[in-house]
């Protein structure tokens, strides 16, 4: 299995690639600075096709470049928080304006197949499992994020989208949830490492190599949380002789996690 999470600052874009070479896109922003588009990017690739689109939150820098993908790359599946509708949607972001993202996630959301498909698709030894907490138990869109975990023989991901701690907890109380995490090893800050979206809690079911942060120039306080996750990662050894706990696309760029089979899998940066 190949995981790429791509520099695209303060926001989010990873690129999954199954055994059996099905490609799953977890987000779709853009890179405001250097204008890296996955649009662009992955058909310069030979990717033109994308077996399932999972969108983690309903907000513009998770979904920058949709548009973009939707026309140049085929979608076979959307995965999201099923408990948002489309007029809902509109509705929550109606307030701040409707950019066209957000505005063609909603068309998606009311025409493409969810997760929720009459056959499963294959890919491979890769198992994905969904948690969102449901609206209108939640109402802010953080809360609402989808998170995906993603295992592989014995690498687990997760990418929880901007989920805060109220969120975290809640999903907490459920037993096949905290199973889940129990196999994480590489962990995905919420809210691209904003302090908002730790919870300390989580850690006492998942204990990761490393913590990864998607995120730009630091330009709020609460997004200095490398010491906050770094007493939870266990590190990984460079071949610098450096072991990191903590990656940030802000420092090292692009980020590549690569796996086949059980064990020896290995991490590439892109460093700056």
């Amino acid at each position: 299995m190949d995981i790429e999470i791509f520099d695209v600052e303060h926001g989010g874009c990873s690129l999954v690639t199954a055994d059996n070479n099905r490609r799953i896109l977890v987000d779709c922003g853009h890179n405001t600075s250097t204008n890296w588009r996955p649009s662009q990017a992955l058909p310069a690739r030979g990717i033109q096709y994308i077996d399932r689109l999972i969108v983690s939150n309903y907000d513009r820098d998770h979904v920058s470049d949709l548009p973009g993908v939707l026309t140049n790359i085929g979608v076979s599946v959307l995965s999201r928080n099923p408990s948002v509708w489309p007029n809902l949607l509109y509705a929550m972001k109606a307030e701040n304006g409707i950019d066209p993202g957000i505005r063609t996630l909603a068309y998606m959301a009311g025409t493409y197949y969810t997760q929720d498909l009459p056959a499963p698709q294959d890919f491979g030894a890769l198992q994905i499992s969904y948690f969102w907490n449901v609206y209108p138990e939640f109402t802010d869109e953080n809360n609402l994020s989808l998170v995906t975990i993603l295992r592989y023989h014995d690498l687990g991901i997760i990418f929880p989208g901007d989920i805060e701690k109220a969120g975290w907890l809640n999903l907490l109380r459920l037993p096949n949830f905290r199973t889940a995490l129990a196999g994480v090893n590489i962990f995905v800050a919420s809210h691209h490492g904003r302090e908002n979206g730790y919870c300390a809690d989580v850690f006492n079911w998942c204990s990761p190599e490393v913590v990864v942060f998607s995120d730009g120039a630091v330009i709020h306080e609460t997004q200095k949380t490398a010491n906050l996750y770094r007493q939870h990662a266990k590190g990984i050894a460079f071949f610098d002789g450096v072991t990191r706990h903590v990656l940030t696309t802000r420092r090292h760029g692009g980020i590549r996690f690569r796996q086949t089979g059980w064990g020896g899998g290995h991490v590439c940066i892109n460093k700056r």
